[in-house]
């Protein structure tokens, strides 16, 4: 079965394998660097709530702020940030998110680039918890692109300026606060 952590996994692979070898590059960077059990990642996270710019509306409520957990993995001195945003639908909480990070324990890795593996131990401590294992992916390759110098996306080959458009949701509003709040991409034509 071909899923988004296989896809991520081969294109990871083909691609950092083809153009890099992610350990040597630290080497060079830094000749103290090692991989072998010397560092450990540690795990922090918080809770706070966003402020939206804009009322959102569906069908069924409105909105004003969204409950975040800011999930952090810290190694050598370096951090990587990711997210847990608990939009109603998801059926999270910041009280579920923590709980689930709680059970976490990073420290019984000593190479952050073991993303295989460790996503592998994220994905079996609990069944769903989507929001909470999303937090802890992102903050991972938040780190390896830090622990590389680069951002993530020019490590696979991509360019910031072609990225393309993605869905986002605009809420139920009138029809000037909809064309207010419309989002244009810097490369549109809209």
């Amino acid at each position: 079965m071909f899923t988004r952590r296989t896809f991520l996994k081969a294109t990871t692979l083909i691609t950092v394998g083809s153009i890099i070898n992610p350990v040597s590059m630290l080497a060079q960077k830094d000749k103290s660097v090692k991989f072998a059990g010397s560092k450990r990642m540690s795990l922090t996270f918080r809770s706070f709530n966003a402020q939206l710019k804009h009322p959102f509306t569906v069908s069924g409520y409105t909105r004003t702020t969204t409950p975040i957990v800011l999930t952090e993995i810290t190694y050598d001195g370096i951090t990587g940030y990711g997210e847990a945003a608990m939009p109603p639908y998801l059926g999270e909480s910041q009280a579920s998110v923590m709980a689930f990070l709680e059970k976490v324990n990073l420290k019984q890795y000593s190479n952050p680039f073991e993303i295989e593996d460790i996503l592998s131990y994220i994905d079996n401590i609990a069944f769903n918890n989507t929001a909470a294992k999303a937090s802890v992916d992102i903050a991972l390759h938040d780190l390896i692109g830090k622990l590389m110098g680069q951002p993530l996306h020019s490590l696979w080959g991509y360019s910031a300026s072609k990225v393309p458009v993605t869905s986002f949701t605009i809420g139920i509003d009138t029809e000037d606060e909809v064309r207010k709040k419309h989002w244009k991409p810097r490369h549109s034509k809209l």
